[in-house]
């Protein structure tokens, strides 16, 4: 009986289903409108806190990778012979130890031309007081008065950089006075020495205006602020537009980043927060309730209005049109609905109760909103290649990379084509700018950069990628297909006088033309790039002018082999587990240092030291038990009086590298496991929840997308949706066979948002329809 009313009432469920709503309209009017209000209140505070989460998360990865830049800046300058040489000194300033710092601080590099975020940096050592910065010499005493921290004297000034050990320790914005000039900064510390017994310290200031500059985005009005703390709470750096009422307990916080409501002194605030995987530093702005609000206010007094309007007129339009328009629109606007994931909720409610010129309106709009996202999308993924495409570049050049896969896919990704069986890298500099540079020089040197970018083009067309790794200096990366490196080598060579000479006959501009060596692996191309630099300088030194390459260069015996660049690659390989490379590049340096140069023993020793310097900088990054390591040190320690000595204890450490890539590897594997285990779990316990998918898991493990796709994939061999499809399909078949449920209910159950989406994808997956499957399997 119930089946044929349902039958009965077919033809006038449009008409009701018009009909109800513009009757509501007419009886509660004013609660539909309140309803409104508070969906759109919701939908306001989450584009507000989607905004803000937004800048913070940009302020983050920029501040993450400007101190992993300090970072490397510093790491750089501790492990510096020049800067080590100082450490035992009680005396500085007599014998010839005037002239060796009148040398190291002619070699110190003044980072803060090339980095805006750096303001200045300095080096100072406990022994002797001694204060080394880019550009002049100082007793501490005396550079306390030059560069006055708030609050802080002499024996502060000991106490925190002298008498403690300190790794990548941030101190807080404080005031400082430089010179008459007031600034507020940011100290990053390194200390130079051993834990219990520091040396001295490397100190790195960071200028805090350009970390409010990257908060300046926020709307802070009426009382509202954003600060940044560490990871023991302590403010770093803030902004504000009054006095900020109070602080927030980081640990009344849930999670690792999210946005609530809280009270703070006597003001509804909303606050939104983000928090760094680098550093546990925390990114917090706190908004007034009343200011996100008013956007909401107005927003309901429009609403009421057009709703009152569209009262008299609700009844008359769902009589006439209601058989005729409603199904197709209803059909277009439900699809909108499911492929924009419920952003068109307002549209969907008012659709059956409002005129066809509305709808198509809204159909419309919907579209033309998601071509214009479209196209604005991919205008600013356009405009962001060339900056991400030197940023690859600058990576590829330094040895950042560890994993061959990384480098392909992510240059490949910005247009530089890497398939080729061998690599080179040669540096092109423009000759006339070796005195320094100044504002005319720079804007001479832009026009002749894009000029000699010309002529790259010309000579070389495809088949090399140009990068500015200097104002007056480019980097070639040549990659080559065929297998003979005598070619390769009389091509560079061939190349390079062809471009030098056309460059001179255009430009009337003498250059150098450094080529680095020819290397079979991508993953040498940092390795090129630093002999093509070796040879750069010998040109310098030489003042000489045209092409060479590194074969070229007199081979030296007098010093080691263990250039910065390798040392970075090295540890980067030995932390990511890759023993393979880590062997190898352990036996180039045995080759080199002791077959090849045939050092002395004190210089050997010297090298070994620094070999293990790196081992000792690299332990607490893998998170290894110090103490276990330097007892396995210890018997190597002190047997570097002989050769054989020597070649025993570079033995030893190969063991200690073979040990950390085991440590290494045996964490990724019970990562994965576990890592694993909670997914399959996560999924088998919510496949129900119709939110559930690759970027909600991504965002409850807390890694990213395309990483969660690769990671299931490569351990259970099937793709993450076609897993979940497979998980709901499985419960659906047995609802299906063992209950009387409604489809629609069903659909519910394993996670589907609504039937039709659920029919079509059994359909799909099992070759037949729900209505087919339950009666086949009808007792």
């Amino acid at each position: 009986m119930w089946k044929a009313i349902r039958r009965g009432t077919n033809g006038h469920r449009v008409f009701l289903r018009l009909l109800v709503p513009n009757m509501l309209f007419l009886l509660l009017p004013l609660l539909v409108g309140w309803v409104i209000y508070n969906k759109t209140l919701q939908e306001m505070e989450k584009e507000v806190t989607t905004g803000n989460m937004h800048l913070l998360q940009q302020s983050r990865d920029i501040l993450d990778r400007r101190f992993a830049e300090i970072s490397s800046i510093a790491t750089q300058l501790a492990g510096d012979p020049r800067i080590m040489q100082f450490q035992p000194v009680t005396e500085p300033f007599e014998g010839a130890n005037t002239y060796r710092i009148l040398d190291t601080r002619k070699s110190l590099y003044n980072y803060g031309l090339t980095n805006n975020f750096i303001f200045s940096y300095f080096v100072l050592y406990k022994n002797s007081e001694l204060v080394l910065t880019e550009n002049s010499t100082y007793g501490l005493e005396e550079f306390t008065r030059y560069f006055q921290y708030s609050g802080m004297e002499l024996g502060d000034w000991k106490s925190t950089f002298l008498e403690r050990y300190h790794t990548r320790k941030v101190l807080p914005a404080r005031d400082v006075d430089v010179r008459g000039g007031h600034y507020s900064l940011l100290t990053y510390i390194q200390s130079l020495g051993f834990p219990g017994a520091p040396q001295g310290a490397i100190a790195v200031t960071a200028d805090n205006r350009e970390i409010q500059k990257l908060l300046g985005g926020l709307d802070l009005s009426g009382g509202g602020w954003a600060y940044i703390t560490d990871e023991n709470g302590a403010v770093v750096s803030e902004i504000s537009s009054g006095t900020p009422n109070g602080r927030i307990d980081r640990g009344s916080l849930p999670g690792k980043e999210g946005s609530v409501p809280m009270k703070i002194g006597s003001r509804d605030m909303l606050v939104t927060y983000t928090t760094s995987a680098y550093n546990a530093w925390t990114y917090m702005v706190a908004q007034p309730a009343h200011v996100v609000l008013e956007k909401v206010l107005y927003i309901k007094k429009i609403t009421f209005t057009m709703a009152f309007i569209f009262l008299a007129a609700g009844l008359l339009i769902a009589y006439l049109i209601a058989y005729r328009n409603s199904r197709p629109l209803r059909s277009i606007i439900e699809t909108i609905m499911e492929r924009t994931d419920g952003e068109a909720a307002a549209g969907s409610s008012g659709s059956p109760g409002s005129p066809g010129a509305d709808a198509y309106r809204f159909i419309r709009e919907s579209v033309s909103r998601l071509i214009d996202n479209n196209r604005e999308l991919q205008e600013k993924m356009k405009a962001q290649a060339p900056l991400l495409q030197a940023a690859l570049f600058e990576r590829l050049l330094k040895g950042e990379y560890v994993s061959l896969e990384d480098h392909r896919a992510l240059l490949q990704h910005v247009g530089v084509e890497t398939e080729g069986n061998y690599f080179a890298v040669a540096i092109l500099q423009l000759r006339g700018y070796d005195g320094g540079l100044n504002r005319f020089d720079l804007e001479a040197l832009d026009v002749k950069r894009v000029m000699v970018k010309d002529i790259l083009h010309e000579a070389l067309g495809a088949s090399a990628h140009w990068h500015d790794v200097a104002e007056d200096r480019i980097a070639l990366l040549f990659v080559f297909r065929f297998a003979h490196t005598q070619h390769i080598r009389e091509y560079l060579a061939e190349a390079a006088f062809r471009i030098s000479e056309t460059i001179q006959h255009r430009l009337y501009l003498a250059t150098r033309f450094a080529i680095g060596g020819v290397h079979e692996d991508l993953l040498n191309v940092s390795r090129s790039y630093e002999e093509a630099r070796q040879t750069l300088e010998y040109l310098l030194w030489r003042n000489r002018s045209g092409p060479m390459q590194f074969e070229e260069l007199p081979i030296e015996h007098n010093s080691y082999y263990y250039p910065s660049d390798f040392e970075l690659r090295l540890g980067n390989l030995a932390k990511a587990g890759d023993l393979q490379a880590v062997e190898s590049m352990l036996q180039e340096l045995y080759d080199i240092n002791f077959k090849e140069r045939r050092l002395s023993v004190p210089m050997l020793r010297l090298f070994m030291n620094e070999m293990w310097g790196t081992i000792v900088k690299m332990l607490p990054q893998v998170g290894m038990d110090e103490r276990n390591v330097f007892e396995q040190m210890k018997p190597f320690s002190g047997d570097m009086s002989s050769f054989e000595g020597l070649d025993h204890n570079y033995r030893a450490l190969v063991e200690t590298y073979r040990h950390v890539c085991g440590f290494v590897g045996e964490h990724k594997k019970s990562q994965n496991v576990q890592l694993m285990d909670n997914i399959i779990r996560l999924l088998q316990d919510g496949y129900v929840d119709q939110e559930l998918c690759l970027e909600a898991v991504a965002d409850r493990m807390d890694i990213s997308k395309g990483y969660l796709s690769q990671f299931f994939k490569e351990q259970t061999g099937v793709n993450f949706s076609d897993y979940l499809e497979s998980l709901r399909m499985t419960q659906a078949k047995v609802l299906l066979a063992d209950t009387d449920l409604p489809v629609y209910e069903i659909a519910e159950r394993v996670g589907y948002s609504s039937s039709n989406t659920f029919c079509r994808a059994f359909k799909r997956i099992n070759g037949i329809s729900t209505t087919a499957y339950r009666r086949s399997h009808a007792g």
